[in-house]
């Protein structure tokens, strides 16, 4: 049996890898370990990782959305030299999402799940 390669080709793929894959990750172990050295470390670390790379709202005195503007950038630009218009719809529906979930701050009642 040949197995596929695990490969993220379209930057939708990257934008579903880094906005809902990776900090899903966090949370579910941070949710599980619970309340130990360990479940307050990857607690921290989901809600850090929140704030310097997903949030698309830039604070610059704090330095927090810097990365969270530019990958989705780079991603969308990305999209658009390739001229992969469909990618690029769904790029932009999923940065719109991102951006929901932080405008109405509900990174924030994530966090609060995890004791933070």
């Amino acid at each position: 049996m040949q197995t596929k390669e695990f490969e993220l080709k379209k930057s939708w793929h990257w934008m579903l890898y880094i906005d809902l894959i990776l900090p899903g990750i966090l949370f579910l172990l941070a949710f599980l370990i619970g309340d130990s050295s360990a479940g307050h470390f990857l607690s921290q670390l989901f809600h850090s990782y929140n704030l310097y790379v997903l949030c698309p709202i830039p604070n610059f005195l704090h330095w927090i959305g810097i990365i969270g503007l530019l990958i989705p950038a780079i991603l969308l630009v990305r999209a658009a030299l390739k001229k992969d218009w469909a990618d690029l719809l769904v790029c932009v529906g999923m940065e719109g999402l991102v951006l929901l979930y932080f405008w109405r701050e509900w990174n924030y009642e994530l966090s609060a799940l995890l004791s933070l």
